[in-house]
């Protein structure tokens, strides 16, 4: 995938992988069916998308809280040890997005540098422009 990954996308397509729409997957409903993916997509968001904050995150969400956000980011890093099939899931969503999860802290530095690079870019692209319009 070339360009910025965003964190809908990743959302889009956890949800799709579960047989959701969007609009359901950030429903308010606190059934596991529905939770679980949600926990994931949290999960993959803040190791794709590091930019993306916990309160952020979670407005995308359905508007969740950040302390809902942390809490379903460490379940899943917490399954992915000990359940394959949240482990699995997981890499899938990695692999679409073209991330190599054969060696995950490697890759997952190198997404978050890169993230952040280009974060800190348009940083300061906007304020080159602020000081442009200003002189």
């Amino acid at each position: 995938m070339s360009g910025r990954i965003t964190a809908r996308a990743v959302a889009d397509l956890v949800a799709e992988r579960h047989g959701m729409t969007f609009e359901r997957f950030c429903a308010p409903c606190t059934r596991r069916d529905q939770v679980r993916p949600r926990q994931i997509a949290m999960y993959a968001i803040r190791q794709l998308c590091p930019h993306m904050s916990f309160p952020a995150i979670g407005r995308l969400l359905g508007g969740r809280d950040h302390t809902t956000v942390l809490h379903g980011v460490k379940k899943i890093e917490a399954l992915m040890r000990t359940d394959d099939r949240i482990a699995r899931v997981v890499d899938e969503v990695m692999v679409h997005f073209h991330v190599d999860t054969s060696c995950p802290v490697d890759t997952i530095l190198a997404v978050q540098i890169d993230a952040a690079s280009k974060h800190l870019g348009a940083l300061l692209l906007a304020r080159r422009t602020e000081l442009a319009r200003a002189a």
